[in-house]
C-alpha cells in the first residue's frame, strides 16, 4: 500500500534537519580549509627562511620591545653575548619523536644590553623524575649564537614544578629560571619578550653538545581532503532532500491505480456480483424450458 503524503510539519522538520546538517558540514569544511591555508603559509615561510643565511638580530628585531611577523618566523639570526646558566628553565611535555624530553631554555645577555631566551636543545628524561640529573652546560664567556627566531608562545594555564614551564612564554620562562636559580632581582635589563631563539650553533662550541632540535614539520596534513569531504557531505544532504521533494511531487500528481483505489475495487466487486446474478438467471431459464419440452413429449405417448 502506498504511504500517505507527508504533512507540512513533517516537511518542515525534514527541511530544518537538512539545513542544520548542511550548515554544519559547510562550517567544518571551511574550518579545515582555513587550517590548510594556514599550514601552507607556514610551510612556505619555512621553505624561504629556514636555510637562509643568518643576519644580525638587530636587522630583524630592532629593539627588545618589537615583535616579528609570521613571515619572519624561522629567520636565522646571529647575536653575541654571555649565557646566564643559573637562570636555566626547563620546558616540560614537549616530546621529541615520541621520546619523553625536556627542552633547555637558557637566557643570553647580549652585547647590546638585552636578554634573549635561547632554546638550546633537549635532553631525555624519565617521566617519574621531576628534573633530569644531568643537563649539558652552555659555553662560558662571550659566545656567538646563531638561532632561528620564534614567536613567544601563549600561556597554557597549567602549573609546572619549580624551574620549569609548560610553554615557551618568554617572561614566564625567565621568571621560573631566575627564581629556581636564586636570581631574585634578575634581569635588570630589557628583555626580548615577544621572541625567542631555537639554537642552530654556538661558537665556541660547548664541551658537551645538546641534542639538536628537530627541523619544523612541513607535512601539509589532511586538512584539504577533510575540507572536501565535509563539502561533499553538504552537497549530498542537499541533493538527498531535493530527490525526496521530487518524488513526493511526482507521487501526488500520478493517477491512483485500482490497486490503491478502494472505490475502484468496490466498483469491480459490484460488477462481478451483477454478472454473476445475470448468469444464474439465464441458467435457471434454460432449465425451465427443457423441463416444459420433456413434459410435452411424455403427453404424446399417453393413451
Amino acid at each position: 500500500m502506498r504511504s500517505q503524503p507527508r504533512s507540512f510539519l513533517q516537511w518542515l522538520g525534514i527541511a530544518l534537519a537538512v539545513a542544520v546538517v548542511v550548515i554544519l558540514c559547510l562550517s567544518l569544511g571551511r574550518w579545515q580549509w582555513s587550517r590548510h591555508v594556514n599550514k601552507d603559509a607556514r610551510i612556505d615561510t619555512i621553505a624561504v627562511n629556514y636555510s637562509a643565511d643568518p643576519v644580525a638580530l638587530s636587522e630583524v628585531v630592532p629593539s627588545p620591545s618589537d615583535a616579528i611577523s609570521d613571515s619572519q618566523v624561522w629567520t636565522p639570526v646571529s647575536v653575541r653575548g654571555t649565557y646566564v646558566p643559573q637562570a636555566t628553565a626547563l620546558l616540560r611535555n614537549r616530546p621529541i619523536a615520541s621520546t619523553p624530553s625536556v627542552h633547555v631554555l637558557v637566557p643570553l645577555e647580549t652585547e647590546d644590553g638585552a636578554v634573549l631566551l635561547v632554546n638550546r636543545g633537549w635532553v631525555p628524561y624519565d617521566v617519574d623524575v621531576t628534573r633530569p640529573s644531568t643537563i649539558p652546560a652552555p659555553p662560558t664567556g662571550l659566545v656567538t649564537v646563531t638561532v632561528h627566531l620564534r614567536h613567544s608562545e601563549a600561556r597554557v594555564g597549567r602549573d609546572a614544578p619549580d624551574g620549569q614551564v609548560q610553554s615557551i612564554t618568554v617572561t614566564d620562562a625567565l621568571v621560573a629560571g631566575a627564581t629556581y636559580g636564586g636570581l631574585e632581582q634578575w634581569p635588570t635589563m630589557p628583555v626580548y619578550e615577544h621572541v625567542y631563539g631555537s639554537l642552530i650553533e654556538e661558537d665556541p662550541a660547548p664541551t658537551t653538545a645538546m641534542r639538536a632540535l628537530p627541523e619544523p614539520d612541513t607535512d601539509p596534513g589532511s586538512h584539504l581532503s577533510y575540507a572536501l569531504q565535509w563539502w561533499v557531505f553538504a552537497i549530498g544532504a542537499g541533493a538527498g532532500f531535493f530527490v525526496l521533494v521530487v518524488r513526493e511531487h511526482r507521487s501526488r500528481r500520478a493517477p491512483v491505480s485500482s490497486e490503491y483505489n478502494p472505490f475502484a475495487a468496490l466498483n469491480a466487486q459490484e460488477g462481478t456480483s451483477r454478472t454473476g446474478k445475470q448468469h444464474g438467471a439465464g441458467q435457471r431459464k434454460t432449465r425451465h424450458i427443457k423441463d416444459v419440452d420433456a413434459d410435452y413429449e411424455d403427453s404424446l405417448f399417453v393413451d
